[in-house]
């Protein structure tokens, strides 16, 4: 072989290798971001739910704190627990709350006096009930939060959260109790919407299922794996999220677990990692065939080369693939916990603590914890700890969360969020500070306001490069095709004169020929207008606007009743094309879907806005409604006008027709 060959076969060999090694680079890092945002997308779907459920879980606390409140006091004392006043107490504290089923009344042996469901029903012993018993020498401020039963009345597995009663004397007088249907929960995680394949369990603090979406009926009051969730008592191990990765049957999973604050309960977010990446083929098709295609040119640029060369040769395509496996890295992030005594000095200092301040703990025991914060951080810290030692209350309480700056032993600083909470153990206090570094989360949000803005202006180019092309191919179509079909019009007529007349086939195929070709024109003429209304480049948004409505009263027969200033923006710009093609779509939706008979249009400016409002008198659409928001293109013309910073706005509602109101800044023109 001779050596220009051996120089094209080798050069074509090492780009067609860096393109391969490229594309498997590109595709793996693809595949890590989708993996890495679904981590975090139910990292944060399960916070959010946890403090959800807390808050509904609150709202039953609170109603049921009110009654044993009004049960407790002077005049609550002195009635009976079976009487009709407690009974209409017990309804108006359940009034208006979805959250629970019932509340009822027990008496000190445990048997229902009263109830919003049941009525007065003496007879009806839960003394054996974890409700019940656990609250006959308890704390009468203290909420209960039982095990999950089967509920005798309906079936139905239900949870109950009760507080203790006492008489005057302060002695055991009953229980007040609200039941909570575990299926409400299913209910409002079925309405989230949650696509994808994600998730979502209520776990109680034994680790056993309390709801699920979707439904899983038959793992209800079973053990969940992944526990144990909490720690004694029901007491939260961690006030962060726990992010796991199983191996099931079909897969690795992703699952988040967040205590919900307050409460014995856990929320689990899950989603297999097929789910996950859902989204990732669709992105590596396209790079694969690009890929593909730009080898593709190479090895046939190369193989011109050599046939150019006149040299007979056999190009050996072996292309060497680098198969990156997947490497998954599992960190198990701990929190730095520090505790110290009344005297505010270090008793504990785990060894997450020690590498977050590059000191061990030997060295910092028995000292000032205050030195390890910024001058800035510990007046907050002092706040929150001197507060509650100054009260002098011993009960174990979470003080709060603050957001800190730690100083390490080289004097880097660096922020951290910060719980705070108190124990008291053997009659002394102690402080608790759990201390997570969030240096990186900063890092990270900055980096995701700075991804965002990238892809709004890679957003932008592309909305403009679409027009562009639409307004080329529209010209090309009315300037080339357009003639071309005249001329052929005109040669037809041209023969159809000079057509003897004692031909009458000849004559009638001519008319058939020359009704089919005005068809051909008048589709030309339609999709050029719909590609782009060379008017709006020609003649500005004024005149567009009213060739659009005239056209679109005459193929539809609608009435469109239009109040059109004269004042407009530059002509072919982005404001016209964008008001443009909002006018275009929304009267597009009133022949879909609307059933209109009338549409008003209404365009003008003020100071510092081009305004456009568009109304119907149709049928219109709920507009909680998904598929009928992507159904009428809402979507895309939201994005046009977002991408010009101006406002978008739909109001509608079944059998009230529909109106939409654009405004675009001035100043963008």
């Amino acid at each position: 072989m001779e050596p220009p060959v051996r120089a094209v076969i080798l050069l074509t060999t090492l780009m067609v290798s860096a393109l391969v090694g490229g594309t498997a680079f590109l595709l793996y890092d693809l595949r890590q971001r989708e993996l890495e945002y679904a981590r975090a997308e139910i990292e944060s779907l399960s916070r959010v739910l946890a403090e959800q459920t807390s808050r509904t879980l609150d709202g039953v606390s609170l109603s049921l704190r009110g009654a044993q409140e009004r049960l407790s006091d002077g005049i609550g004392q002195r009635l009976e627990l079976d009487s009709f006043p407690v009974q209409a107490l017990l309804r108006a504290r359940a009034e208006g709350l979805p959250q629970y089923s019932s509340m009822f009344v027990l008496d000190a042996n445990g048997e229902v006096m009263n109830s919003t469901l049941l009525g007065r029903r003496p007879g009806i012993t839960v003394a054996d009930q974890d409700f019940f018993s656990s609250l006959v020498d308890g704390n009468a401020r203290k909420v209960f939060v039982s095990r999950l039963y089967r509920r005798r009345v309906d079936d139905q597995w239900t949870f109950y959260l009760s507080m203790r009663l006492v008489d005057g004397a302060g002695h055991f007088r009953g229980v007040t109790a609200v039941a909570v249907l575990a299926d409400y929960f299913e209910s409002f995680y079925r309405r989230l919407d949650l696509r994808f394949g994600k998730q979502v369990q209520l776990i109680d603090a034994r680790g056993h299922l309390v709801a699920s979406f979707p439904s899983r009926l038959d793992g209800i009051d079973q053990p969940v794996d992944g526990g144990p969730f909490l720690g004694d008592a029901g007491q939260q191990k961690a006030a962060e999220p726990r992010l796991m990765t199983e191996t099931a049957s079909g897969g690795e999973r992703f699952v988040a677990y967040h205590p919900v604050p307050q409460y014995p309960f856990v929320i689990g977010v899950s989603i297999d990692q097929d789910a996950a990446l859902v989204s990732w083929p669709m992105a590596a098709r396209p790079i694969l065939f690009g890929a593909g295609a730009v080898a593709a040119l190479i090895l046939a640029a190369s193989s011109g080369m050599i046939w150019s060369m006149r040299r007979r040769a056999t190009m050996a395509r072996a292309l060497q693939a680098s198969d990156e496996r997947l490497r998954q890295m599992v960190e198990t992030v701990m929190d730095a916990i520090v505790t110290v005594d009344e005297d505010l000095v270090i008793v504990l200092f785990n060894k997450a603590a020690e590498q977050m301040f590059g000191v061990t703990a030997a060295e910092v025991a028995g000292k000032p914890f205050a030195p390890m914060l910024a001058s800035s951080a510990q007046a907050a810290y002092h706040a929150m700890v001197g507060r509650r030692r100054r009260s002098g209350e011993r009960e174990r309480a979470k003080l709060g969360r603050a957001e800190l700056t730690g100083r390490s032993a080289d004097a880097r600083e660096f922020p951290v969020d910060a719980t705070f909470s108190e124990t008291c153990s053997q009659g002394q206090r102690f402080f608790t500070v759990v201390l997570r570094d969030l240096t990186e989360r900063k890092n990270i949000e900055t980096h995701l306001r700075e991804t965002n803005r990238q892809l709004q202006e890679l957003s932008t180019s592309l909305q403009q490069v679409r027009e562009e092309e639409r307004a080329s191919i529209a010209r090309e179509m009315h300037d080339e095709l357009g003639q071309l079909l005249t001329g052929i019009r005109l040669e037809l007529s041209w023969l159809a004169s000079k057509m003897p007349a004692d031909r009458t086939d000849l004559q009638d195929k001519l008319k058939v020929v020359k009704g089919q070709l005005n068809q051909t024109i008048s589709s030309v003429r339609r999709i050029t207008y719909e590609l782009r209304p060379l008017i709006l480049d020609d003649l500005g948004l004024h005149a567009a606007i009213s060739w659009l409505t005239d056209d679109f009263s005459k193929r539809t027969g609608v009435e469109v009743v239009s109040d059109v200033c004269e004042s407009e923006p530059e002509h072919g710009s982005a404001e016209a094309t964008t008001l443009f093609r909002v006018l275009q779509e929304s009267l597009t939706n009133v022949t879909k879907y609307a059933k209109a008979t009338t549409v008003w249009v209404d365009y003008r400016r003020t100071n510092r806005d081009w305004c456009l409002t568009v109304r119907d008198d149709g049928v219109g659409f709920a507009l909680g409604d998904p598929k009928a928001k992507a159904g009428f293109g809402l979507v895309g013309m939201r994005e046009r006008v977002r991408l010009l910073q101006g406002s978008f706005t739909i109001e509608s509602a079944p059998g009230e027709g529909t109106v939409i109101d654009v405004a675009i800044p001035v100043s963008n023109s």
